[in-house]
């Protein structure tokens, strides 16, 4: 029941970033041979960002819980999250 729960929530909240991940990576798949090396740098990075968001969300749940953001948690929470782009875009 629990994993149909998450399922559900990694559906709602990170439906958009699943599709990025699988629609760049299959770019980055495509162009990994080819000359537009940039094009591949930037969807591999963005498939990988979006993948970690949604392992991180995965962990999150598993770990902690589901779990109810307050008002001054959902800032700490969101800029958690920019910098975890962040740093995904930096060094990925």
């Amino acid at each position: 029941m629990q994993t149909v729960e998450l399922l559900k929530r990694i559906l709602k909240h990170y439906g958009v970033d699943l599709a990025l991940a699988i629609v760049f990576l299959l770019i980055a798949l495509a162009y990994a041979y080819d000359q537009p090396t940039l094009l591949s740098a930037i969807a591999r990075k963005v498939a990988l960002a979006s993948a970690g968001l949604v392992y991180y969300y995965i962990t999150r749940v598993t770990k902690v819980g589901f779990v109810k953001w307050e008002h001054p948690y959902e800032k700490i929470y969101a800029i958690a999250l920019l910098l975890y782009i962040g740093l995904v875009f930096a060094l990925g």
